[in-house]
């Protein structure tokens, strides 16, 4: 348990350190361009994330197997690095061509003008499907000094790159994504330092099936996290369709501040993740790492929440000025909301490590819930809030109520064992 901790202390530490160097980048980038490159700029990244959030899931997919691997051969764990970098390069490579032959469809849409900052972010989105790779292999090794180098590398060598570039060289649009290609590259570099031993083991065979395994989980892993991102940032759309625009700024204003209370403690899965795979794979059912995990979450998450509820008026006004003080009380509801979607999110990944996906119906009940809800009682911003509340706590509620189910049978397997 102390390796445990100490673990997620320095995941904790550094990755929260790369969210800080991706907030001075924007700061440098805003600072430097004029508000239409910047905007520009800011259309482009969105494109480049949309196409390439699926990709989330795929540090986690990588991280799964090599927790299983690592316990019988690494050899395997060779021929999984091999496999899959092989596969992100080519299906890299297929996007590339895909969105150049897009190219005036995209400028067109975008409203760019040369063809260079549309080529660089598909540079930037291929490289994007090959980092998650070894990135995932050190998560799945608990190798997690390096992972959260890595991580914390790919940003600062970004915030880096947008000095020399873009605040230096004065190379604006093309100079930020020259920035992003900086980061990428960088982040890769410190992930195979760390796998540098991995890379001359003899491969051995990975198990028959392995593919047809992969991808059921994936699905599994992809509707889940398609599922906490549609409640991480869907209210805001509703708030914009069904409220008037003031009302809708305040929301997205309290929205912005209040997922803190989710984004500061989701470092901490990644530990857990691996954690409760490789007690998965040797047999162990010990939930120790999990109310740890949980309480840590709660206590980071619920912790900037209390704040809120006691200082929301001087957060908001300190952050974003006297005019926007009326967010205070939806800040409020929302970082409360947020704060329980973090410790959730704590289950959700327990389970996904695990492949144990039952957890999802629950998931699907408490969106279901939310966009009811929302469809009938939308008369104000701070409803919407309280209904995003009560989706969250219902999932949340559910999902503890399907563990407790699944322990209390493996405790019966075990006594009738």
């Amino acid at each position: 348990m102390k390796r445990f901790l100490k673990q997620n202390i320095v995941i904790l530490i550094l990755l929260n350190s790369g969210n800080l160097f991706n907030y001075l980048f924007q700061m440098v980038v805003g600072r430097a361009m004029s508000p239409a490159d910047f905007g520009s700029f800011n259309a482009l990244n969105s494109t480049m994330v949309i196409f390439s959030a699926p990709l989330a899931i795929v540090p986690l997919v990588i991280a799964r197997f090599t927790a299983r691997f690592v316990l019988t051969d690494m050899g395997m764990v060779r021929s999984l690095l091999g496999r899959a970098l092989a596969l992100a390069t080519g299906l890299a490579a297929v996007a590339y061509g895909l969105g150049a032959l897009a190219l005036p469809a995209l400028q067109s849409f975008l409203h760019i003008e040369t063809a260079s900052p549309i080529l660089l972010m598909l540079g930037v989105m291929a490289g994007s499907f090959i980092l998650p790779v070894p990135w995932g292999m050190l998560q799945g090794l608990q190798r997690f000094t390096g992972y959260g180098i890595a991580g914390a590398s790919n940003a600062c060598f970004r915030f880096l790159g947008a000095l020399l570039f873009v605040w230096g060289l004065s190379l604006g649009i093309n100079g930020a994504l020259l920035s992003s290609l900086t980061g990428i590259a960088a982040a890769l570099c410190v992930n195979f330092l760390f796998l540098r031993d991995v890379v001359p083991v003899p491969s051995s065979p990975l198990p028959q099936g392995l593919l047809k395994e992969v991808g059921t989980y994936s699905v599994g892993m992809l509707l889940s996290s398609i599922i906490v991102m549609v409640l991480g940032n869907l209210d805001m759309v509703l708030v914009r369709h069904y409220c008037d625009a003031e009302g809708a700024g305040l929301y997205a204003t309290a929205a912005i501040l209040g997922r803190i209370a989710f984004y500061l403690p989701s470092v901490l899965m990644s530990v857990l993740f691996t954690e409760a795979a490789s007690a998965k794979e040797s047999g162990r059912n010990d939930l120790s790492s999990l109310w740890l995990s949980m309480g840590m979450t709660a206590a980071l998450g619920g912790g900037f929440a209390l704040f809120c509820l006691i200082a929301s008026d001087f957060v908001v006004h300190l952050l974003f000025g006297a005019k926007y003080v009326a967010a205070g009380p939806l800040l409020s509801v929302i970082s409360a909301a947020m704060a329980l979607l973090a410790v959730a999110n704590i289950l959700f990944v327990y389970f996904q490590a695990r492949s144990e996906f039952g957890f999802v119906w629950f998931q699907a009940a408490g969106v279901g819930l939310f966009l009811g809800l929302t469809y009938f009682y939308h008369d104000t911003p701070m409803t919407v809030a309280w209904l995003l509340f009560a989706g969250i706590a219902v999932m949340l509620a559910g999902s503890l109520l399907w563990l407790l189910g699944r322990v209390r049978a493996r405790r019966a397997d075990h006594a009738g064992a």
